[in-house]
């Protein structure tokens, strides 16, 4: 049978199809048979399986499975201005500031995420605003369609967040998705370390993006258990988003400790990658969490 790859995108019918067409871009694919007679669409507990990118050479890239695994995992691709620069170096002092510029990038990723977090939070206390309003007995219909008007462009600039990207790579996703994956070296081994995008395709969120708040356009009457709902589902993003920024934070201290030792001549070997092919090449602690 023959298969083709096609993009499933978000749901948000209340969009226009320019803006709708834009998603496309960030969204995973699935393989469905061409006859489109059905569908198969992955299982989700296995929408996480792998790594879709990581953070090599402090760029966030796809995996190239053709490269070794340092070069694939932790260097990038190396230039010959590279090899020149780091001649002096040891490979293991060179190798460390490969691993410190890519837990920079990753707390970029995560600062910047942090941003569209706080301004997409901004807006849905604009929305329950303009929901509490609309509920008020002594509004009008003019008021009323004053205040869905605000809730339209509240929701607008939520996608325009919910698109938003750091170096090429989605800060956000709709439903599971792959994490970023930053490796570290640990007590002789390499850890894969992730970080994930945040998941606005969350029950709450979805319902309050597919609301309205007064009038006969596209869309259900909200109520204020769905913008708490949402609320809740935000924060937990908010959380997210926390956590992983003291992970990342934390290890760039202990490879600047690792860095500082090496110079004081404490001797450091770089560990081998896992060849073990049912783990993968590097350690995951969290893998059945």
């Amino acid at each position: 049978m023959c298969y083709a790859l096609i993009f499933e995108p978000f749901n948000f019918s209340f969009l226009p199809a320019k803006q709708r067409q834009e998603l496309k871009s960030i969204h995973d694919m699935k393989i469905i048979p061409s006859s489109n007679t059905s569908q198969v669409s992955p299982p989700k507990e296995n929408l996480k399986n792998g790594f879709a990118k990581v953070v090599a050479g402090g760029r966030i890239i796809r995996i190239d499975s053709q490269k070794p695994y340092l070069e694939r995992m932790v260097t990038g691709t190396i230039s010959p201005g590279d090899t020149i620069t780091h001649k002096a170096k040891s490979k293991e002092l060179a190798l460390l500031e490969s691993i410190t510029a890519n837990l920079d990038a990753g707390i970029k990723f995560v600062d910047q995420q942090e941003t569209s977090l706080a301004k997409i939070g901004g807006k849905l206390s604009e929305m329950a605003l303009c929901l509490n309003k609309a509920r008020c007995p002594d509004s009008d219909h003019t008021e009323r369609t004053v205040l869905q008007e605000k809730f339209s462009q509240a929701k607008d600039a939520i996608f325009k967040e919910s698109i938003s990207s750091f170096d090429h790579s989605a800060l956000f996703s709709n439903g599971p998705s792959k994490p970023l994956t930053i490796a570290v070296p640990n007590h002789g081994e390499w850890e894969g370390l992730s970080i994930e995008r945040s998941d606005l395709g969350q029950t709450g969120l979805k319902t309050v993006m597919g609301g309205k708040v007064y009038g006969d356009g596209p869309g259900f009457n909200l109520d204020h258990g769905a913008i708490k709902r949402a609320f809740s589902e935000w924060r937990s993003l908010c959380t997210s988003n926390r956590l992983s920024w003291g992970m990342l934070v934390d290890r760039l201290h202990g490879i600047s400790s690792l860095h500082q030792k090496i110079l004081d001549g404490t001797p450091w070997r770089i560990p081998e990658f896992n060849s073990s092919p049912s783990y993968g090449p590097l350690r995951r602690p969290h893998r059945n969490n």
